[in-house]
């Protein structure tokens, strides 16, 4: 007689809290997959920006060298014909108060600047650089004296590189002097 009180006041509530804990796990499991995905996107986003500033880099001390290993002062141009630029050909309209290589893209970059030598594994695009000639500083004891002053030349170099795909880019530069 008693096992049949228990078949009747059974009300169901070991399905009830199982259902629940199950539904607990599910959500724990897919926030869990949520994050690990968000993870895996933010290190391959790090890894496209590294390999960005990478080339820039590489791309800027190439150009360094390059300037470095010249005998003479290679003469700067409005169009940058000899690699080396005239101060403010870039930004002609400076009334915008932005620097001129925030504005310009990525074809402008591919047209203008100069490519790097050497290939790049992992890398979309080639890095390019631009050389700006900035000043001459002359040597003050040569003053009247008729000779070509000699003194120190500055340039600014800006580089542009891109990672494994042209969503990242970095654009680095120096300044660099030369004494011809």
């Amino acid at each position: 007689m008693k096992t049949a009180l228990y078949k009747n006041k059974q009300s169901g509530a070991v399905l009830f809290i199982s259902l629940i804990l199950l539904l607990i796990m599910t959500i724990l499991g897919v926030t869990g997959m949520q994050t690990t995905i968000l993870e895996e996107k933010m290190a391959g986003n790090f890894r496209n920006t590294n390999q960005a500033f990478q080339s820039a880099e590489a791309a800027l001390r190439d150009s360094e060298a390059w300037l470095n290993s010249q005998a003479s002062e290679p003469a700067e141009t409005s169009t940058g014909a000899n690699n080396i630029w005239t101060l403010n050909a870039m930004d002609p309209d400076s009334s915008n108060n932005k620097a001129w290589w925030n504005e310009r893209d990525s074809a402008w970059w591919n047209s203008n600047g100069v490519s790097y030598g050497t290939t790049l594994s992992g890398i979309n695009t080639p890095p390019r650089t631009i050389i700006e000639y900035k000043t001459h500083l002359a040597d003050t004891l040569l003053q009247g004296t008729g000779n070509a002053p000699a003194g120190l030349t500055f340039y600014q170099i800006t580089s542009r590189g891109t990672g494994g795909d042209d969503q990242a880019k970095v654009l680095l530069q120096s300044i660099t002097m030369r004494r011809y």
